[in-house]
């Protein structure tokens, strides 16, 4: 098993003095300012401590936690979702997508990923025996229809796998599939009885593109299984809850895996869930973010140019990171630093971290398309990112 990059590239920026990590994403927005003081009160109080300690939580999760996921898609997209047959919750969104693997596809069979996509995927794909098979995915303005032109096999058949991972708003890119591009995907799971596994947990950070929930795409349907959780949208990584949502018979499948390896979740976790998810100026705390990190991402692509060495062919739509290519960059580094046997992100990403002291992930890790790239993340405190912004766009050296 590989090393988890991102992670383990800032655990070491940690132990560097003055270094502005921009290498894990960890937002500092989180939780709710306004809900702290409530869930003090009321959900921690030793009532709920003494309930959720003592008993293990029903396999799909609490009744109220499921009710109000369902509410979150039908206030915000028209969506109707049962919560006693259609949804799981799960410790955080990456047990949502082992469940997703483990319910829909066999040991063995292919899973299709695109390049880029998270780190995270291929590694979960080959963890639990399942075979990755990635599609390089062009830099375009819609870039799943572009892929489907240029390569006749994913056009028609995903190169055979039972299974689609497909994350919009997409960590790394920002991309953001449109409806044409989600139509499209659905035309061909559709043709090959195939899953599509939708990623949404940016679905609030959606700049230049609304966020469309692949349930919600008629050609899509019941095809779809949608992974989500409070991790980033509410800024509680630490919290651990997430959720699946599928039709009844994987919703079935699933609640038996999770009981296999998991039993149940956090019960006094999924109380400040419930809360966060039910709380009606939430609406308000989105749009707040979002706007700051719309804010963020127009302040980079502003102050890291060409001239810099930057090159941005794949402008982020939403979420919460940037991936700009550094190619120029690396043509312009001292001899002594060009390492032949690293790529030019790796090399790129050194070079910050030693010279500049801002950390971040080289492309690579993302997938060999974007080699020549590192990525950022966004949702670090102010000071931080204003700081390494200034950093990252300071004079590269000279000839």
């Amino acid at each position: 098993m590989s090393e988890y990059a991102s992670k383990a590239i800032s655990a070491r920026a940690k132990l560097l003095p003055d270094v502005c990590n921009l290498s894990i994403g960890e937002p500092e927005f989180g939780p709710p300012e306004h809900l702290v003081d409530r869930v003090l009160a009321d959900d921690l109080t030793r009532a709920a401590l003494l309930d959720a300690v003592n008993r293990y939580e029903h396999s799909a999760g609490s009744a109220e936690l499921r009710q109000a996921i369902a509410d979150w898609y039908q206030r915000r997209y028209g969506m109707i979702v049962d919560p006693d047959t259609e949804i799981i919750v799960t410790h955080g969104g990456v047990e949502a997508i082992a469940l997703a693997l483990l319910s829909a596809t066999d040991d063995g069979d292919p899973v299709a990923i695109t390049d880029p996509s998270y780190m995270l995927y291929e590694r979960s794909v080959a963890t639990l025996g399942r075979t990755p098979v990635s599609f390089r995915r062009p830099a375009a303005d819609c870039e799943f229809q572009a892929l489907a032109g240029d390569d006749a096999s994913f056009a028609r058949d995903f190169g055979g796998a039972r299974a689609v991972i497909v994350n919009s708003p997409e960590n790394p890119t920002g991309y953001m599939l449109t409806a044409d591009e989600w139509a499209l995907l659905g035309d061909i799971a559709a043709r090959n009885d195939a899953w599509i596994i939708h990623d949404e947990v940016y679905d609030t950070m959606a700049f230049d593109r609304p966020h469309l929930p692949a349930r919600g795409v008629e050609a899509v349907g019941d095809r779809a299984i949608m992974i989500n959780s409070c991790s980033k949208k509410f800024g509680t990584p630490g919290l651990r809850i997430g959720w699946m949502v599928a039709r009844r018979d994987l919703i079935e499948v699933a609640k038996k895996a999770h009981d296999y390896l998991y039993l149940g979740v956090n019960i006094l976790f999924e109380r400040i869930a419930l809360r966060m998810l039910q709380d009606p100026a939430i609406e308000q705390w989105f749009a707040g973010n979002n706007a700051r990190l719309r804010e963020r991402r127009n302040i980079a692509i502003s102050a890291l140019t060409p001239e810099q060495g930057y090159s941005w062919n794949r402008a982020p739509k939403g979420g919460m990171f940037l991936l700009p290519d550094v190619t120029a960059m690396h043509r312009r580094l001292p001899a002594a630093v060009r390492d032949a046997d690293r790529s030019v992100g790796a090399t790129v990403a050194s070079y910050l971290l030693d010279e500049r002291q801002v950390a971040v992930v080289p492309g690579e890790v993302y997938g060999p398309s974007v080699d020549q790239h590192v990525r950022l993340v966004l949702c670090g405190d102010e000071k931080t990112f204003r700081l390494a912004v200034e950093r990252l766009a300071r004079p590269l050296p000279a000839g």
